[in-house]
């Protein structure tokens, strides 16, 4: 299916007025569809602070999803998730039709794939009111969705059907907490489970933080299936074992964008120091697919580092098929259009062609298999 163009800055700041619309209705308040009032505004900051340190500590129960941390989360955390989706999606060869959102909260990464053109959006979570709530914001947009109850370890899986991209956003500390016996064990076990309810070209997204615990959980368990034969559609190339993981050093996406005024508000009152989209990120193909067939694979890398000034120009840090790499370009080099996270084919040691840009699929030549 040809994919929905998409700018996510544009789809961002569009959202807001509904945004702003939803947390209203839902806290019964009554004020100007644009923007907060004073007393609104500290108290989203507040909250947005408590999600993040919550987030930071791993440290989540019922009762910490208050309607007041959920509406804070509404105008937050869910524009923030929506734009990670929307680029996170887009690296996908192709629009998946059948779409799994899995401990969705209010369900952001469902509105990005239906955005970019899904046909079928489901999303399960424990939390009643956040599913309600999302399916109302979700709804006045104009798609369908249908949504779940679920608790994991309580309740069996809600939907039988197999899916052409299943979604793990921000939730395995959740579901898996240190605290949880044998936590390692069940929560690789789950992400298995979730693979063979893939449909046979179909997709697994995990997405998390990136802080030193969380990147490197995501690099753990892309270690762990990449030795099971499951191949990876990104961020990586290769089948190595991962330099980042093996230097302890992070590896994540940056996707640059303009951010909305009111989302740039928000992170200066709950002091947020966060200019673009970040996120660790991995996506697995279905067990019953290989690995993408890419032309001259082996000249082609993964940016992943911002440039690294120098007083003869600039440096870039890759990964590629056969691990690291770097690139050295001087100040006389254009360099506005390489980002952390763009495909380039080295063509020299100070010369590269642009492949793919960050959020932008590989360019791929055929399909593999392991049938």
């Amino acid at each position: 299916m040809k994919k929905t163009k998409i700018k996510i800055s544009a789809e961002i700041e569009a959202l807001i007025p509904e945004l702003i619309g939803a947390f209203r209705r839902f806290l019964k308040l009554s004020g100007p569809d644009h923007e907060l009032q004073t007393r609104e505004f500290r108290t989203t900051c507040e909250n947005v602070q408590k999600i993040e340190k919550a987030f930071e500590a791993a440290s989540f129960d019922e009762e910490f999803y208050s309607r007041e941390i959920i509406a804070a989360y509404l105008l937050y955390h869910f524009p923030i998730h929506f734009g990670q989706g929307l680029s996170l999606i887009g690296e996908l060869p192709c629009t998946p039709k059948k779409v799994l959102e899995v401990a969705s909260g209010l369900a952001p990464f469902s509105l990005a794939a239906l955005k970019l053109g899904a046909q079928e959006v489901f999303a399960i979570d424990q939390n009643e009111v956040m599913l309600k709530l999302g399916a109302e914001l979700i709804g006045r947009a104009g798609y369908p969705i249908t949504m779940r109850k679920w608790s994991h370890g309580k309740d069996l899986f809600p939907i039988s059907e197999s899916f052409d991209l299943i979604i793990l956003p921000y939730c395995l500390n959740e579901l898996f907490p240190e605290t949880l016996k044998n936590s390692e064990e069940k929560k690789l076990s789950f992400i298995q489970e979730c693979l063979a309810r893939l449909t046979p070209t179909g997709f697994l997204l995990l997405v998390d933080r990136t802080d030193q615990r969380s990147n490197t959980q995501v690099l753990k368990i892309r270690e762990h299936f990449v030795a099971k034969g499951i191949a990876i559609q990104a961020p990586c190339l290769g089948k190595s074992f991962c330099p980042a993981l093996d230097s302890k050093s992070p590896c994540f996406a940056q996707r640059e964008y303009e951010k909305p005024y009111f989302i740039k508000e928000i992170q200066r009152g709950a002091g947020i120091f966060l200019n673009s989209l970040k996120m660790s990120y991995l996506i697995l193909r279905s067990p019953q697919a290989g690995w993408p067939q890419i032309q001259d694979g082996s000249s082609l890398f993964r940016v992943v580092s911002p440039p690294i000034e120098s007083y003869v120009g600039k440096r870039y840090y890759l990964c590629g098929v056969n691990g690291k790499g770097k690139l050295d370009l001087s100040l006389a080099e254009k360099t506005y259009d390489l980002q952390r996270g763009s495909l380039i084919a080295l063509e020299g040691k100070s010369k590269y062609k642009m492949v793919a840009a960050p959020g932008k699929p590989l360019p791929e030549t055929g399909e593999g298999t392991n049938v």
